[in-house]
């Protein structure tokens, strides 16, 4: 008798029903002996009935009841001797890259070894990939035989996935017993933002050894400007001797303040300024500026929220990225500009990228909060907007909507 689609249903919902609510049940503290138990739901189910059927046979004598406790001591017994062994298993998972870009395929394998003498019964191998998971079928295995079995998925977005650990299941046909063997090894894949490195450099200075000379005087540095009188607490170490002897006064040399072009990024993580495509445009706006400045050997600092990154190579600034989310009750973007030249007053290069929730009037306020002698860069990312560029070369407002117009909007500036 074919038995009604909508009851086949039903029962699969009870039983799936079941399983999460033994599940929940096992989870609690105070059984954590029965959680060491092999026994899914079902399994229980059948063990505590055969229990119960033995005092009622041997109290009254019921045939029913043996029949019931005999039936539930064999299915038990078989499935005990379905899942026993696999000691001899060995495990391992290999990715052929841990580091890509969003949208590349993630590409592994599973490599399995029977390093027993006997034939291992087959089994599944449970791979978790972030927050979905591959079932592999193991099967069975000849003594020192070895099975091999690549895995894919297709990355859709910026994140950081844990390959594994993997874990090898082993179930009878009943599904009363269910073994499972958690693997240690794991990987960290990162999955990077879109970028574009081919933003030429970003500098308030040229880059030379010594640094470049600004308009600051200082009384100690590379690049001599003038000379001065002598005056009490000045170091000694720079009096000009010549100059002293033909004048006759002490004379002290003065020097231009060197600088070497150092590069702040400041990305605003408030969510009330940006809707999730805004946030994703600003971090791969944040992961280009980057990757620029530290493949043309520029040192760079990062701010996103609370946390700092002062990256030497660009993967070290990627990995960090590839992490960022927004966060609640993050402060003012303003306020958080602020608290980064406070810590990075020497920058000469600066780049404040926030989403649309700040408008255009509200940025170029941002934008003069750094020194006048710090080239400011201001990037609302704005999902989708045409491109607009404003002001001159040390203030100047974008507004980008993709990522393909950063280059553009970088190389040249509309006036106000």
């Amino acid at each position: 008798m074919k038995v009604p689609l909508d009851t086949t249903t039903a029962l699969k919902n009870a039983v799936k029903s079941g399983n999460k609510a033994w599940n929940r049940v096992r989870s609690r503290s105070y059984l954590a002996a029965v959680r060491k138990v092999p026994l899914t739901g079902l399994g229980w189910l059948v063990f505590l009935g055969g229990v119960v059927s033995l005092p009622a046979y041997l109290l009254w004598d019921w045939a029913e009841a043996a029949a019931i406790m005999f039936g539930a001591l064999g299915a038990l017994g078989l499935a005990i001797l379905q899942t026993w062994g696999g000691a001899d298993l060995s495990l391992q998972v290999k990715v052929e890259q841990d580091r890509l870009r969003k949208g590349q395929e993630l590409i592994g394998r599973v490599i399995a070894k029977n390093d027993g003498r006997r034939s291992l019964r087959a089994l599944t191998i449970e791979l978790p990939l972030g927050d979905e998971e591959v079932d592999i079928p193991l099967p069975t295995l000849r003594a020192v035989k070895s099975f091999t079995r690549s895995f894919q998925l297709q990355t859709k977005r910026r994140e950081k996935i844990l390959v594994g650990p993997a874990r090898t299941v082993r179930q009878d046909v009943l599904g009363l017993i269910r073994r499972v063997r958690t693997w240690e090894q794991h990987h960290e894949v990162y999955v990077y933002p879109n970028f574009t490195s081919a933003l030429g450099t970003l500098s308030g200075y040229t880059r030379d050894m010594e640094g470049v000379a600004s308009s600051v005087i200082t009384s100690s540095d590379a690049v001599f400007h003038a000379l001065r009188p002598y005056e009490s607490g000045d170091d000694r170490r720079h009096i000009h001797w010549k100059m002293t002897a033909h004048t006759g006064e002490l004379m002290l040399r003065q020097y231009l303040e060197t600088r070497r072009s150092h590069h702040l990024i400041v990305l605003d993580l408030n969510p009330k300024d940006y809707q999730q495509d805004d946030f994703e445009l600003a971090v791969e706006a944040a992961a280009s500026l980057a990757v620029s400045s530290l493949s043309n050997g520029q040192p760079l600092t990062l701010y996103a929220g609370k946390s700092v990154i002062r990256a030497a190579t660009s993967g070290a600034a990627l990995d960090f990225l590839t992490e960022v989310q927004m966060q609640e009750n993050e402060q003012e973007f303003s306020q958080m500009v602020r608290w980064a030249l406070a810590h990075e007053a020497q920058s000469s290069v600066c780049s404040l990228i926030c989403g649309p929730g700040i408008s255009m009037r509200r940025l170029q306020q941002i934008c003069l909060l750094p020194s006048v002698d710090m080239a400011t860069t201001g990037i609302r990312a704005d999902d989708g907007a045409a491109l607009s560029r404003r002001g001159a070369s040390s203030r100047r407002l974008l507004n980008i909507g993709e990522l393909s117009q950063l280059p553009r909007a970088l190389n040249g500036v509309m006036s106000l």
